[in-house]
């Protein structure tokens, strides 16, 4: 297993970080261009949607732990059919250190323990985008 942490800090209260990680309209500008839907209860599922519709057999997942505010982590699954594998968890931990200053950490635990620059730098992307979003409203990138 292969586990790397993503960190930064927010000009944003941690009520604001868990709706744009949760609603669906906020993830799309800053998720690579996907909508992140569920209803974020435990043993639910996570679909990842483009404008287009599901991302097929690529982005699912289940919401394993849901805790508004503090801490969302969903495992995102390959495959199809019945039995499908996990390919990693998400864990999202929000922190507030001080008033409108919220510790943001995105940690990654890989099953595949290869290096992955791609996708390492996926999840920099996102994690700069959530903060662009959050303190400017512009995504970013356009």
């Amino acid at each position: 297993m292969r586990t790397r942490t993503f960190t930064l800090y927010i000009a944003a209260t941690p009520d604001r970080v868990w709706r744009a990680l949760t609603e669906p309209e906020l993830t799309r500008r800053y998720y690579l261009g996907l909508a992140v839907e569920s209803t974020w209860q435990p043993g639910a599922p996570i679909q990842f949607r483009t404008a287009q519709g599901p991302v097929p057999d690529a982005l699912y997942g289940e919401i394993l732990h849901a805790s508004p505010g503090q801490t969302l982590i969903y495992s995102l699954l390959t495959g199809v059919g019945p039995e499908p594998e996990p390919h990693c968890w998400l864990t999202w931990e929000i922190t507030q250190p001080e008033p409108s200053l919220t510790r943001v950490a995105l940690t990654c635990d890989d099953l595949d323990d290869r290096p992955d620059c791609e996708r390492d730098e996926a999840w920099s992307r996102i994690v700069s985008g959530l903060k662009t979003v959050l303190e400017t409203g512009a995504p970013l990138v356009s």
